[in-house]
Order: C-alpha cells, then structure tokens, then sequence
C-alpha cells in the first residue's frame, strides 16, 4: 500500500506486539481456559534481594549476547553470508525522539506482556508438574519464540531466573520491574550513552582531543557503565554459586518417574508442533537474502 509503512519506527515496533497480543494470546487464553491454575503462593521479597536478581539478570544478558554474536560470527564464516542484528533496527540510532517510542516498547508493552504469558500463564499452569519442570519449560519457550541466535542465548538464560523468581515468591510484578530494567539499561542506556559517538572521526587525533575534553562527564559516564556491566557478569557467575543452595525446586503434585519424562514432556503434540515451528523460524532467520 506505502512502502514507507513498514520503515517507519512505529509500524516496526507495533508489528511484534500486535502479533503476539492481538492475535496470539487470545487464542492462548481460549487453549488454557480447560487448564487449572495453581499460581505460586505469595511470599516476602526484599528490595535488596531483588538488586542481586537484577544483577544477575543484567549479567547474563551481557553473557547470553556474547554468546549469540560469537554462534552468529561463527554462521557468518560458514555461510560466508553477512548476518545482521535484528534487533538493531529497533533502534534508530540517529534520532532520540525515535529512541523513546522503541522505550515505550522494550521498557513497557514487552516485560508486562511477556511476563504475563511466560511466566504467569505458563508456570501456573505447569508448576504441578514441579518447579525444575516449570522454570524450565517457561525459559526455553520464551527463549526460542525470539527466534534467532542473537537474543536466545541470553533470553533463555533470563527466563531462568526470572522463571525461578515468579515460581519462588508469586509476585509478577517483581519480575516485569527486572524485565523493564534489564531492558532499559540494556538498549536504551548504551544509546544514550555513545550516541554523540557515531559521527566522531577516529583517525583525527585534533578532533579526538577535543571530543575528549567537551565530553568528559559523558565519556566517564560510559566508562562507568562499561565497568558495571563486567561487573554484573561476574556476579552472574558467582552469585548463583554462593547461593546454590538456597534455591529450591519442590517436586509438584503430578510427580513424573524419570522414566516417562522423555514420551510425556517431549512426545506430546503441543511440544513438538512448538518446536517445528520455532526451529523453522530459527532456519528462516538464517536464509542468506
């Protein structure tokens, strides 16, 4: 109809959400309406216990995103096919206005949505199976439904511990504030922080010094920020350590023997059409056009 419908910043950030809420979960909800609920019971949580969560959050973002561009550099050199980030051109790097429309998005509309669908709707309805069951299953489905190497690393690893929590404690508001945070200081912070950065000519030693000493507060600011994030990767290595063994996993009411999980986890109809569909995604990601 206008081809300058589907450069525009907000048709490619509508386009996901109005997908997955509009058509999807409506159809979500009408399948989990014959399922029982059993939401997790209500427990205290401590605004510093959620500092640690969020530490270890933004830490294995950092770490799942390493990983995913390291498994994409490898395909690239395979391939010899020049992958790009999708999820860059959510970001226009070039105007700040356009910046705050995809905030309003990644920091708002995804974290309450999502977590309401991949924590709440799945794990309530999956917890009498078991908490290692439910945590498991919520992260790996939030994991592939990105559908690309970039994001699924460090989504998985995520849904995790964002699972973990919703399961622990029964409060999804907890997890939709590390989920809006874990976003903003993940995409929206780096842009603010290097966007004077993009027209800066390196290799003019005069214009470097000048930079330098116009923008020390900002260049400082980045440092600073480049410093909590190796940081918050090595607390979400150590953390989930020390603390090993305060998690706790409960055996559910519908107990599955060791011996049934493989035919009644992974054999079943909805899971296998999922994973058709999302590892058709994943290969459709990888076509080289």
């Amino acid at each position: 109809i206008n081809s300058e419908i589907y450069t525009s910043i907000w048709f490619i950030n509508l386009l996901s959400p109005l997908a997955l809420y509009v058509f999807a979960l409506p159809i979500l909800l009408l399948i989990f309406s014959n399922v029982k609920s059993a939401p997790p019971e209500k427990k205290n949580f401590g605004f510093g216990k959620w500092c640690l969560y969020f530490l270890i959050c933004f830490g294995l973002m950092h770490i799942g995103a390493y990983i995913g561009n390291t498994v994409m550099s490898y395909l690239s050199m395979l391939t010899g096919f020049d992958y790009s980030n999708s999820l860059n051109s959510l970001i226009d790097f070039n105007n700040l206005n356009n910046l705050w429309i995809t905030a309003l998005f990644t920091v708002v509309v995804a974290p309450i949505g999502e977590e309401f669908i991949f924590r709440k709707l799945i794990i309530d309805r999956t917890r009498k199976y078991g908490g290692f069951f439910c945590v498991i299953l919520s992260a790996l489905i939030f994991g592939l439904m990105h559908g690309n190497f970039y994001q699924f690393f460090y989504a998985f690893a995520l849904g995790l511990v964002l699972g973990y929590m919703y399961y622990s404690t029964g409060k999804l508001h907890l997890t939709v504030a590390i989920h809006a945070a874990v976003n903003f200081f993940g995409s929206i912070v780096p842009v603010l922080l290097t966007s004077r950065l993009g027209s800066l000519d390196t290799t003019d030693i005069d214009a470097l010094i000048a930079f330098a000493t116009e923008n020390i507060v900002s260049i400082l600011l980045l440092l600073l920020f480049s410093l909590f994030s190796w940081s918050c990767m090595l607390c979400a290595v150590v953390l989930p350590i020390v603390f090993r063994k305060k998690i706790v996993l409960e055996k559910g009411e519908c107990h599955i023997p060791n011996t049934e999980i493989r035919p009644t986890v992974f054999a079943n109809a909805g899971i296998i059409v999922m994973l058709v569909v999302y590892l058709s995604q994943f290969i459709l990601n990888l076509l080289p056009f």
